[in-house]
């Protein structure tokens, strides 16, 4: 247990990111930066770009992309911790990144223990374990998780937080500007979604009707010519 305690650890140390001891690069995860475009966060990590999800066009467009962890044995040297990374965009800018640690590869690791490798780029926290779910997200935190520590800055908002009843570490990053438009936006969106439902429900009912009067003229031509009483 030590050891893979030592190795999960040491992975965290290697993998967050290359900066200085103390340099507080808030606005950066690995290689990634916050407000970085779809294009290079596609070739940085790389996932498809057909992997690309957007989940609003209007007011602004919102992307997503998920990248995994390519799989290795828990325990193995300097094993990625990482189980898998979302990223958020808004406009073609990087705005959310979310880090959910590999539950495995963190056992028996505690919250001081990932707090003090995560200072190592980040630097010292401002806030250490906060039940209340106060931290800006694009998602609602929910009820049963603690907030661990938080790193701010006047642009940028680190948050480590993990579950209270399943203990799964997670890290995210914003961009202070670019979240609060994303926010807006999305708020928008499902705004204007609901207002249009009704006529998007008669839009598609209608197609429905003409698309099945058109198949129907289609098997007429076919089937006329050979029907024999």
């Amino acid at each position: 247990m030590t050891s893979v305690r030592a190795v999960a650890l040491a992975s965290i140390a290697v993998v967050v990111g290359a900066l200085p001891l103390g340099a507080q690069e808030l606005s950066r995860y690995r290689a990634y930066a916050l407000e970085s475009s779809v294009a290079s966060v596609v070739t940085l990590s790389g996932v498809r770009q057909a992997d690309t999800r957007t989940s609003h066009e209007r007011p602004a467009k919102i992307q997503e992309i998920e990248w995994r962890a390519p799989y290795s044995r828990s325990g193995s040297d300097l094993a990625d911790p990482v189980h898998d990374v979302q990223f958020s965009f808004y406009d073609d800018q990087l705005y959310q990144v979310v880090v959910t640690y590999d539950r495995d590869r963190m056992e028996g690791l505690t919250d001081t223990d990932v707090i003090d490798s995560l200072s190592a780029t980040y630097g010292v926290p401002l806030l250490l374990r906060v039940r209340a779910p106060g931290i800006a997200s694009k998602a609602d935190v929910p009820a049963d998780t603690t907030i661990v520590a938080r790193w701010e800055d006047a642009a940028s908002l680190v948050t480590l937080s993990r579950g209270t009843y399943a203990p799964q570490f997670q890290l995210v990053l914003i961009s202070k500007s670019l979240n609060g438009r994303a926010l807006a936006a999305i708020k928008e969106a499902r705004r204007l979604d609901t207002q249009e439902a009704p006529q998007r429900a008669l839009d598609l009912r209608e197609k429905e009707v003409v698309d099945a009067r058109a198949a129907g003229e289609k098997a007429r031509v076919v089937n006329k010519p050979a029907f024999r009483p």
